[in-house]
């Protein structure tokens, strides 16, 4: 029993030392990088005159739909925007068949404006040709 310890302890001694040796040694990167260049950085201050835009300009276009006839979600989306300016167009198909379509426009100087549209109810066929 006493040898297994001792073992223990011999075998933790050196595990300890390893890692204590390899801590202290610099590793070859090390010795590399000795003469570290300092960076400089030009920092520009910025005066309470000057503007400074921290926004990127607003421009996007998406578009996307979805035909599930499983569950009964059909549906399709698009929008684009150029500044303050959004318009976009989404349909729905209600659950009596028939189809809900708003057309919509939003800017600053009109605000959101939305036009619904309602279409008479359509049959499953039809549904799928949209």
């Amino acid at each position: 029993m006493a040898l297994k310890m001792a073992l223990v302890v011999l075998t933790v001694a050196v595990c300890a030392n390893a890692r204590l040796f390899a801590f202290l040694r610099p590793s070859e990167s090390q010795h590399a990088l000795r003469p570290q260049q300092r960076i400089g950085y030009d920092h520009h201050h910025i005066t309470e005159d000057e503007h400074v835009d921290y926004y990127a300009y607003p421009k996007y276009i998406f578009k996307y739909g979805v035909n599930d006839f499983h569950t009964g979600d059909i549906k399709t989306h698009h929008e684009s925007r150029d500044g303050d300016v959004v318009k976009g167009q989404y349909t729905v198909v209600e659950p009596d068949g028939s189809i809900r379509t708003v057309d919509y426009t939003a800017d600053k100087h009109n605000g959101f404006n939305a036009v619904v549209h309602k279409t008479a109810p359509i049959s499953q066929h039809e549904a799928a040709h949209l």
